[in-house]
């Protein structure tokens, strides 16, 4: 999992800056502000306090994710947290408008998280990508693995001897002839003695 966490720089601190600010602005104050209003004057319509009750816990865990640069993770839980504070939020500014100021501020949660998860995204991406573009373009050692090298050793063939000029230039000498005894004709005798 550390491998895909990256180190804040300063434009995501200014982001989880005014992601923090717009949730305890919408998620945390005023969010509170209804929840106990509905649970305490108007119980008819207690199921909107539930819903900003679980919004708000979704969008907390969220942003503590966002901390903790867990992007993948944080960027659904954003989504849900945020598609269910806003259709509570959107009955009530329907009846009323004035308060588009206290709930809508929750979209720049939103908002940042998306740009956080793209972010982090095309780092992931772009980093694999070069991984790859590494592997491909090693030499054969690092690729079988980490400290061990491949030796080729050429099979080497037993040398002959070499002969000199004059030896090679030698003829092979010429077998000796011998006839059998029976053959042989005494040329000494004369025939039928």
């Amino acid at each position: 999992m550390n491998k895909i966490r990256y180190d804040d720089w300063a434009f995501t601190i200014f982001l989880k800056v005014v992601a923090t600010a717009a949730f305890l602005w919408s998620g945390f104050f005023w969010s509170g502000v209804t929840i106990l209003n509905f649970y305490m004057f108007n119980t008819d319509e207690s199921y909107r306090a539930t819903g900003f009750l679980v919004a708000s816990i979704i969008l907390l865990v969220s942003l503590i994710l966002m901390f903790l640069r867990m992007y993948i993770i944080q960027f659904p839980l954003c989504v849900v947290g945020s598609i269910i504070y806003l259709v509570q939020a959107g009955q009530l500014i329907d009846v009323i408008e004035s308060y588009t100021i206290r709930y809508i501020p929750e979209l720049l949660l939103f908002i940042v998280s998306l740009i956080l998860f793209i972010l982090h995204m095309a780092r992931v991406i772009s980093k694999s990508l070069g991984e790859k573009e590494t592997f491909n373009t090693s030499p054969a050692e690092s690729i079988i693995g980490d400290g061990v090298t491949v030796e080729y050793r050429k099979e080497e063939k037993p040398k002959k001897e070499k002969k000199s000029r004059k030896e090679k230039k030698k003829k092979a000498p010429e077998p000796e002839y011998s006839e059998d005894p029976e053959n042989n004709i005494d040329e000494t005798t004369p025939d039928g003695d």
